[in-house]
């Protein structure tokens, strides 16, 4: 039982065309990161990590920002994560710096970075 070469070419198109779809998405999210502007940072209670949101676009009430968290002595980019907010309110750490907040309140954890951070979030710090 072999598939046909047309089935396979049809589905081979239309990978191709969200691949294509989705590294397209990515490279301009990418810029809009890179121009992120209007950044509020706040430093852990301990000093040791500093955390930074930074406005990278708006849809009408609802602004996207990029957050930040570095370590605080060596500069390095430990963790970063997308989300969208209404409030654009400041970082919060958790009291015993288990996680810091960049967004308040919604259902799900977008805009929170555990510490220390998650694989993913490691890996978005990595990636422009």
């Amino acid at each position: 039982m072999s598939v046909p070469k047309r089935v396979r070419r049809i589905v081979v198109v239309g990978v191709s065309i969200v691949v294509a779809f989705i590294v397209v998405q990515y490279i301009f999210d990418a810029r809009e990161r890179a121009k992120a502007n209007d950044c509020y940072s706040v430093t852990s209670p301990s000093g040791r990590y500093r955390a930074e949101a930074c406005e990278t676009g708006a849809n009408g009430n609802v602004v996207s920002f990029v957050g930040r968290l570095y370590e605080l002595h060596s500069g390095a980019l430990l963790a970063r994560t997308d989300f969208d907010s209404m409030d654009g309110s400041l970082p919060v750490f958790m009291p015993d710096e288990s996680a810091v907040m960049f967004r308040r309140g919604g259902d799900d954890a977008s805009g929170t970075v555990a510490i220390p951070p998650n694989w993913r979030d490691k890996l978005r710090a990595k990636l422009p």
